[in-house]
């Protein structure tokens, strides 16, 4: 297993909505963990990089609705 991490900017603050969208990504094998503070707009995905590529963990993002920017 090799980690990485992966820092993102978000395109709005991180609320409740945003929280429960970023929950739904622990689903996922190979996503190791998420670092998101309430009202940032920054987010740091740990991931399996011999699972995911940073292309695969920005399209995951994008497809539970995060605004990335």
């Amino acid at each position: 297993m090799t980690k990485v991490q992966l820092p993102f900017t978000l395109s709005a603050p991180i609320d409740d909505q945003a929280m429960s969208r970023i929950a739904q990504v622990y689903s996922l094998y190979g996503i190791l963990g998420i670092k998101a503070q309430p009202g940032s707009e920054q987010l740091t995905v740990e991931y399996d990089a011999t699972r995911f590529s940073a292309k695969d963990v920005r399209a995951v993002l994008a497809r539970v609705g995060l605004p990335l920017a």
